[in-house]
C-alpha cells in the first residue's frame, strides 16, 4: 500500500482512542453529576456547572472525531479507487490471491470435518 494509504489507517485509529476517551470522560463527568445529586452551596453548584460543561465540550469534541474519522474512511475508498485505477492487473492479482486464500482455508475445514 501507498504511505498515504497508511497515513489514513492511523487517523482512523487515532480517532477512534479520541472516541473511546472521550466516551470515558462523559461517562465520568455523568457519574459524578448523579453523585453530586442534590447537594447544595455554592461550592456544589460551581462543581456542578463545571461538570455540565466539560460534558458539553466532550460532546462537541466527540462528534468532530467522528467527523474525522468518516473523513479518513472516505478518503482511504478514495486512495483505493485510486490504485485500482492505476495498478488493475496487480489489483486483479491481489484479489485472486486473496480469494485463493479463502479456497484453501475453506477447503481445509471442509476436509478438517
Amino acid at each position: 500500500m501507498s504511505i498515504s494509504a497508511k497515513s489514513f489507517d492511523n487517523g482512523a485509529r487515532n480517532a477512534e482512542s479520541t472516541v473511546n476517551e472521550l466516551n470515558r470522560v462523559i461517562a465520568q463527568a455523568e457519574e459524578l453529576l448523579k453523585t453530586l445529586g442534590e447537594e447544595g452551596g455554592a461550592a456544589a453548584e460551581a462543581v456542578r456547572q463545571r461538570v455540565v460543561r466539560t460534558i458539553g465540550n466532550a460532546k462537541v469534541r466527540l462528534a468532530e472525531a467522528g467527523t474525522r474519522a468518516r473523513e479518513a474512511g472516505i478518503n482511504a475508498a478514495r486512495v483505493t479507487d485510486e490504485y485500482v485505477h492505476d495498478n488493475p492487473w496487480k489489483s486483479i492479482a491481489y484479489g485472486a490471491a486473496a480469494g485463493a486464500a479463502v479456497a484453501l482455508v475453506a477447503s481445509l475445514l471442509i476436509r478438517r470435518d
